[in-house]
């Protein structure tokens, strides 16, 4: 009778551990799919992690584009802080004000944007894994930085060039290219090394600095043979540059012997400019209104370096037989009262007149880095 009872509690037993090793096989058992549930969900995230900085990369390079050539130096905005866009998420860089159109496509999804921070510039770019209206993975912010060599402004190695009429009275002695889209009307020494030309041989478009005259009629420009104006670019943006610019002298009269090196002179209206040696120093006067030059700005021979910018939203007017050494641009006419020498480049929105001839020779050797332009980009640094 005991033995019988054994053999039943022994299987009892036996069943209840076997009960135990199924439960807990199959607790292992969940434990794994739960885990591999589990990886299979971090390498998806991590895929699309993955996935998203590389449409970043693919931003970055649609803004530099073949060969650097996708923005120029003048698209980059200022306003924002590198290290600031650095903290945005998605949803604000996606949104801010002036970042590129969606480069990528499929689930990802890649902007770019061009910033300029002081006189470094960079491309910054952010990308993300979409599905539906869920971001399933954003990148960091990928920023590049640009550099643009820089090279002399076409618009002043033409010598004398002006958007309507060149007339001097008197003879003149010119070495360098003269150009005008209207008329040339002036008689040359012998000696002179000059290529003039004028409208009848093909316009020139003017980039100036300020604003259109107001009697310019831009409808004529439509005409199979427009007039002159019609060539001309106004830039008004140029003296925001200048008027901001740190260490700008805001003045309104200046001796030009008293510049130093380096400076930079504003004015909101008409600027006075007394004489004085400029020699090799690196001077910008700008005004929104006239220039009036009064006496020369150097008494040093053609070998010397030219480092005077002159930036006029209106005129600008030479007085007395003078010596000018200097780039000189004017939105409205230059005009010299004397005869005069020049050297260096004239760009005028009107006309360029001498009363009394001229002795222009156009030297290469400029050194204000405002009358360069940026050109030739390359990256320089990748974070």
């Amino acid at each position: 009778m005991h033995a019988g009872r054994d053999v039943k509690e022994q299987r009892g037993a036996a069943l209840i551990i076997v009960l135990s090793f199924l439960s807990m096989s199959l607790m292992l058992g969940l434990s794994g799919i739960q885990s591999s549930l589990l990886d299979e969900r971090l390498a998806g995230n991590y895929r699309a992690t993955i996935q998203a900085q590389m449409a970043a990369e693919t931003a970055v390079a649609a803004g530099w584009g073949p060969g650097g050539h996708g923005a120029t130096a003048a698209d980059f905005r200022t306003g924002l802080m590198r290290m600031e866009l650095a903290t945005f998420d998605w949803a604000r860089f996606s949104a801010l004000n002036g970042v590129s159109e969606d480069i990528c496509s499929g689930n990802a999804s890649c902007h770019y944007y061009l910033l300029r921070e002081d006189d470094k510039r960079f491309i910054v770019g952010m990308g993300a894994i979409i599905d539906g209206d869920t971001v399933v993975a954003a990148s960091q912010p990928v920023i590049a930085e640009v550099e643009y060599d820089s090279i002399p402004n076409p618009i002043f190695t033409r010598g004398l060039l002006s958007a309507d009429y060149i007339w001097v009275t008197g003879r003149s002695t010119v070495l360098g290219g003269v150009h005008s889209n209207g008329t040339v009307d002036m008689t040359l020494n012998e000696g002179s090394d000059a290529i003039v030309t004028d409208g009848s041989n093909g316009m020139v478009e003017v980039p100036l600095p300020g604003t259109r005259p107001s009697d310019e009629d831009m409808s004529q420009c439509t005409r199979t043979e427009p007039p002159p104006y019609c060539f001309k670019r106004y830039d008004e943006s140029i003296f925001a540059a200048y008027h901001s610019r740190e260490g700008a002298i805001h003045s309104c009269s200046v001796t030009i012997g008293e510049l130093q090196d380096g400076d930079t002179v504003y004015c909101d209206g008409d600027l006075t400019v007394s004489s004085g040696a400029v020699n090799d120093k690196r001077i910008t006067l700008v005004a929104r209104g006239n220039i009036t030059m009064n006496g020369a700005t150097s008494s040093a021979g053609t070998e010397s370096n030219i480092g005077l910018f002159v930036v006029a939203g209106q005129d600008i007017e030479f007085n007395g037989s003078t010596n000018n050494f200097g780039v000189f641009w004017a939105g409205g006419y230059i005009r010299q009262n004397g005869n005069s020498s020049l050297y260096g480049a004239a760009v005028s929105g009107t006309y360029i007149r001498s009363n009394g001839g001229i002795d222009f020779i156009s030297l290469d050797n400029v050194t204000n880095p405002d009358t360069f332009v940026p050109s030739s980009p390359r990256i320089v640094a990748w974070q």
